[in-house]
C-alpha cells in the first residue's frame, strides 16, 4: 500500500507537470470511448428483451389463410376481424389479445378548455394488460366488449386531467364520451414488440387503450399497414369481410399449450379452406417475442455497420494516444534512466506507469460519459426515430468506465514496454 501511494503521488506530479500533454491524450481517448458508448447505448436498446421474464412464452400468431387463389408463400402478419375473433375464442392460451392502432383527438369533457390533444389508441382486448404486465396506478380494464370505457396512459392523464386518480371521469374522444376505468403508471416497452411494424418499435407507449369492438363501432381509423380484397366502406364494415388489419398474440406457458395452439390454428386453416379460402405454402406460424423482433430486424443493420465504424474509430484514438505517450516517454527517458540508476527496478517503472494509466483512465471515463451523453443527444436530434430508443443507464456507465480504463491501459502498455526495454547505459548517455 505504501508503494502504491508513492506511485500515485509520482503519477499525479507527472500529470500536473505535463498537463497539456495529458489533457490532449485524455480528450483523444474520451472522444473515441464516448462515440463508442453512445452507439452501444442505441444498439443495446434495440436488442433489448422487452419482457425478459416471459418473452419465451408470448407468441405472435400469423395465419396462412388468403381469400384469393394462388396466394404467395409469404405470410401476412395481419388478419381479418373474423379470424381474430376465432383466435380469441381459444381455450388453450393463458392470455389472448388482438389489436390494431388508431389515432384520435381527445379532451376532458368537463373542462372549460376546448383544446384537444392528439392521442394514439390501442384498440385491443382485456388480456392485453396481464399479458404485457401493464402496471395500473388506478382502476383496471373494462369488462364488456362494447363498453364505452377506456384505460389511459400516464402521459395523457397528466395532459388532460393534470395527473392523479382519474377513474370515473369522462373523456371526449372524437366528439363522443367515454368513461375512464383505469390509469396506467409511467410505462415503457422497449422495443414495443406488439407493434414493431411500420417502424414504430421505439415509439412511446400508447395514450388510450379501448375495447376493439368499441373502437370499430366508433369508426376509429386503422393506423396500421392493412389490405383488403373487396370493397369495405368503413372500419366497422370489416366484420365478415376480407380486410386485414388486426394482429394477435397469445401467452403459452407450457410446451403442451404451444403444440395445442399450433394444432388449433392448423385446424382453423383447414376449416377456412373448406369454406373457400386458400392456403399459402408456408404453415401457420407462432414466433416468441425475441424471434418476432429478430424477424423484423429491429436492430437496424445500419447501426451495426456504424458500430463497426465506431470500433475502428476507437482503435485509431487508442493508436494516437499510444503515439503521444511514446513521444512523452521518449522525452522523459533521462528521468527514467536516472530513477533506474539510483535503484528503481524495471518493474517499479512499469507499476508506476500502470498507476498513471489508471488515473488517466478514470479522467477519461468521466469525460467519455459526458461525450457519450452529448453524442447520444446529437444522434437523437439528427434521427428523431431514436428519441425514445436509448439512454445511458447504470450498466452502461459501469461499462463505459471499464472501457475507458481498458483503452488507457492498452494505450500505455507499448510505450511502457519500450521505455523499460531501453538499456540503462544508452539512456544515461
Amino acid at each position: 500500500m505504501e508503494m502504491f501511494n508513492y506511485y500515485l503521488k509520482l503519477s499525479v506530479r507527472n500529470l500536473k507537470r505535463n498537463r497539456l500533454f495529458f489533457i490532449l491524450m485524455i480528450s483523444t481517448l474520451a472522444v473515441g470511448v464516448g462515440v463508442f458508448l453512445a452507439n452501444i447505448a442505441i444498439i443495446k436498446s434495440m436488442a433489448n428483451d422487452p419482457i425478459p421474464h416471459k418473452s419465451d412464452r408470448i407468441f405472435n400468431v400469423t395465419l396462412n389463410i388468403w381469400p384469393n387463389e394462388n396466394p404467395s408463400a409469404r405470410l401476412r402478419e395481419t388478419m381479418r376481424y373474423d379470424d381474430a375473433m376465432h383466435i380469441l375464442k381459444n381455450e388453450i392460451a393463458t392470455n389472448t389479445l388482438v389489436h390494431y392502432q388508431s389515432k384520435v383527438y381527445t379532451r376532458d369533457i368537463n373542462s372549460d378548455n376546448l383544446s384537444r390533444y392528439p392521442a394514439v389508441v390501442r384498440a385491443t382486448t382485456p388480456d392485453f394488460f396481464p399479458m404485457m404486465d401493464a402496471p395500473f396506478a388506478f382502476g383496471g380494464a373494462w369488462t364488456e366488449d362494447h363498453a364505452k370505457q377506456v384505460v389511459i396512459g400516464d402521459s395523457l392523464n397528466q395532459q388532460v386531467f393534470n395527473g392523479g386518480d382519474s377513474v370515473g371521469k369522462t373523456i371526449e374522444i372524437d366528439g363522443k364520451s367515454f368513461e375512464v376505468v383505469g390509469v396506467l403508471k409511467p410505462w415503457v416497452v422497449k422495443p414495443m414488440f406488439y407493434h414493431v411494424t411500420g417502424t414504430q418499435a421505439f415509439d412511446i407507449s400508447d395514450d388510450i387503450f379501448a375495447p376493439i369492438e368499441t373502437a370499430m363501432d366508433s369508426e376509429w381509423a386503422i393506423n396500421v399497414q392493412s389490405s383488403q380484397t373487396e370493397q369495405i366502406d368503413s372500419v366497422s364494415d370489416n366484420r365478415g369481410k376480407n380486410g386485414f388489419f388486426i394482429q394477435a398474440f397469445v401467452q403459452l406457458d407450457t410446451p403442451h399449450q404451444k403444440l395445442a395452439m399450433q394444432q388449433y390454428l392448423d385446424n382453423y386453416s383447414q376449416h377456412r379452406k373448406e369454406q373457400g379460402d386458400f392456403l399459402r405454402a408456408n404453415d401457420n406460424r407462432l414466433l416468441d417475442v425475441n424471434q418476432w423482433l429478430e424477424h423484423h430486424n429491429v436492430v437496424d443493420e445500419r447501426m451495426l455497420a456504424f458500430a463497426i465504424a465506431t470500433s475502428l474509430f476507437l482503435a485509431v484514438c487508442i493508436f494516437n494516444a499510444s503515439s503521444l505517450l511514446l513521444a512523452r516517454y521518449h522525452s522523459a527517458r533521462f528521468e527514467t534512466g536516472l530513477r533506474r540508476a539510483i535503484g528503481a527496478r524495471i518493474k517499479d517503472i512499469f507499476y508506476q506507469g500502470l498507476v498513471e494509466s489508471m488515473i488517466i483512465g478514470l479522467c477519461c471515463a468521466a469525460l467519455a460519459l459526458v461525450f457519450g451523453w452529448l453524442f447520444l443527444k446529437i444522434s437523437m436530434t439528427l434521427f428523431p426515430k431514436l428519441q425514445y430508443t436509448s439512454d445511458i443507464d447504470a450498466s452502461l456507465i459501469i461499462f463505459g468506465v471499464i472501457i475507458a480504463l481498458t483503452t488507457s491501459f492498452i494505450s500505455m502498455i507499448y510505450p511502457l514496454i519500450r521505455s523499460c526495454q531501453t538499456s540503462l547505459s544508452t539512456t544515461l548517455k
